[in-house]
């Protein structure tokens, strides 16, 4: 199962350089990806993920977004993790500019699943160890490797 305590979150969807002047600009982009990794519509995509930023609940703080929705549409979750090619000014709790970007989305038959996993994925990347490690990355490959990396994996526990 993909949310308990002694399995680590599946990451097996890793973005680098994700382009984007401006938030929307950002979220079409990310939009676009997500739709063709799930096979779910992109104006769909486009409205959950631009309801949480008009509801300023995306930010999380320390320059991470999470975007996180139930779709009907999907049966297993889907997990991504996005470096931005440049940081975002985006509302959140402190003024840090976005520059990484978390999604979750889970299938309606998830609902308590979802919530652990959300929970454990801002729990993860509130660690400054990983924030910084992830920073100074650059490429996808490094990205899987942090991620999966055993000193970060029990972040997620």
């Amino acid at each position: 199962d993909l949310c308990m305590p002694t399995q680590s979150i599946d990451f097996s969807h890793l973005y680098f350089g994700i382009k984007g002047d401006n938030i929307p600009q950002m979220i079409k982009n990310l939009s676009q990806i997500i739709a063709h990794d799930i096979f779910v519509p992109l104006a769909q995509i486009y409205a959950s993920m631009d309801s949480k930023i008009h509801s300023s609940s995306a930010g999380i703080g320390d320059g991470v977004a999470i975007f996180d929705w139930i779709s009907p549409d999907i049966k297993t979750p889907y997990i991504m993790c996005a470096k931005l090619n440049k940081p975002l000014e985006l509302s959140v709790v402190d003024d840090k500019s976005i520059d990484i970007v978390l999604v979750l989305v889970s299938p309606d038959t998830a609902n308590s699943l979802h919530l652990q996993t959300l929970s454990r994925m801002t729990r993860m990347f509130r660690d400054y160890q990983l924030l910084n490690s992830l920073r100074d990355i650059s490429s996808v490959d490094g990205m899987r490797a942090l991620l999966l990396s055993d000193r970060f994996e029990q972040l997620a526990a």
